[in-house]
């Protein structure tokens, strides 16, 4: 982890990386097997004594859906003792401080954990629930020093001289919310810092609409329940379109100026088509800009070149993109030829479709569904199985990239959008674990 701030730290050769990673993961699984009864009989079952080689971590990784394993009525009926019981079978910090008075709802009770120094953070809930995912102050820092490299392979200095625009609400317990507040802090300008909304994003709701489209998905849901959600959703679209509409005529003004615009892809090539309408020409922005962006398209339809498109826009401004989610600690940074880098800390790992075994030695370039082991994480094991099918390229030196390390090639899509059953083998393994520990 001190590797965050060196310059060759995203382009090592795994002839010199691996031994390090080795001997970390070594001493992290000793220590965390102490701390989390779960992760030790899950060793002990799968025979795992010593760790010989990256891929004898394996056995241990965790699905993704396991910091989403609790159940649905522990939130519904308000029981926030079981839920903190069930968040503590997967921590490695006590859960004693938390206090459980009168808790409100579910904001009011991760307002409750970050209180007792338990930073939470949580997913979007697309898969129909929500993880949490316990961090400290410690994973928060590398979180910072790690944004001290933005745009990488050039990155730039936090002066706070750059206008910052956030294309989302300005707080809440989701990573990226609280990457962008720290980017804010390091790079934004404190006079000019704007958000797509000052209300906070609220658990309360990313649940609901969760559930909903759980019970839409299993044809459960009541034509009337279907209704007032579609209503719900439109009214806040539409809100949120005048806001943004509002942003889009501010970053016009202010075009000729540094920025830092973070956003989905979507909301950039929204930007595009609004100012454009407005008459402004390609590359008439600041060459100092920074244009954050990454994630899927969330079915949005636009054309196969869209980034192309989109930074003909722009102009020549600078980039952040990234690899990853919001159970990593940091994404592989995209380095100019569109590669994602490995960050040192993080070992990868590419699995066959059933998470079980590797699909591949080692070596040149491997296809199939991508499983990493987070060494900085102190709160959490954080070794998981994810659902994106994804090329690894293991090789010292590629033609066709000038940067050497290992890289994610930029084709990447999600086993569940692409019509394959995304089943992981150890999910109900791990599940079984932690409902027998919390008695559910």
């Amino acid at each position: 982890m001190d590797m965050v701030n060196q310059p060759g730290c995203y382009t090592m050769p795994q002839s010199e990386l691996v031994p390090l990673q080795l001997a970390a993961a070594r001493e992290l699984l000793a220590e965390r097997r102490e701390q989390l009864p779960v992760l030790d009989r899950r060793a002990r079952e799968a025979g795992v004594e010593r760790i010989e080689t990256l891929d004898d971590l394996i056995p241990l990784l965790f699905s993704h859906t396991t910091f989403k394993s609790y159940p649905n009525a522990f939130i519904r009926n308000g029981q926030w003792d079981r839920m903190t019981r069930w968040l503590g079978t997967l921590t490695t910090r006590s859960m004693d401080n938390v206090d459980l008075e009168n808790v409100a709802d579910i904001d009011d009770w991760v307002s409750r954990l970050w209180s007792a120094g338990h930073l939470v953070n949580t997913t979007s809930g697309t898969s129909g629930k929500v993880s949490f995912l316990n961090r400290t102050i410690g994973d928060d820092q590398l979180l910072r020093r790690y944004l001290e490299r933005m745009c990488w392979p050039d990155p730039i200095v936090p002066e706070q001289k750059h206008h910052l625009f956030f294309l989302g609400p300005r707080s809440g317990p989701y990573l990226l919310l609280v990457a962008a507040n720290h980017v804010a802090r390091m790079y934004g300008r404190p006079d000019s810092l704007h958000y797509l909304s000052d209300e906070p994003l609220k658990l309360v709701d990313i649940t609901r609409m969760a559930e909903m489209r759980l019970k839409m998905a299993e044809g459960s849901a009541t034509p009337s329940e279907i209704a007032a959600a579609e209503e719900s959703a439109k009214a806040k679209a539409a809100e949120m379109a005048g806001r943004f509409a509002v942003m889009i005529d501010m970053i016009g003004d202010l075009r000729r100026e540094p920025m830092v615009i973070i956003g989905g892809w979507l909301q950039m090539w929204q930007i595009m088509e609004g100012l454009r309408s407005r008459g402004v020409g390609n590359g008439e922005f600041h060459p100092d800009t920074v244009i954050q962006s990454g994630g899927g398209l969330k079915g949005a339809n636009l054309p196969a070149d869209y980034r192309e498109q989109l930074f003909e826009f722009f102009g020549d401004v600078r980039t952040q993109q990234g690899f990853g989610m919001s159970e990593m600690s940091a994404g592989f940074p995209m380095d100019r030829d569109r590669y994602y880098h490995q960050v040192p800390w993080i070992i990868p790992f590419v699995l066959d479709r059933d998470g079980i075994k590797p699909a591949g030695p080692r070596e040149g370039v491997v296809e199939g569904r991508f499983a990493y082991l987070d060494l900085s994480n102190e709160a959490r094991w954080n070794g998981l199985i994810t659902g994106d099918r994804v090329k690894l390229d293991f090789r010292e030196t590629r033609p066709e990239t000038r940067l050497p390390g290992l890289v994610v090639h930029p084709e990447i899509s999600r086993y569940a959008e692409i019509g394959e059953e995304d089943k992981i083998g150890c999910a109900g393994t791990i599940d079984a674990y932690i409902s027998g520990e919390i008695g559910a």
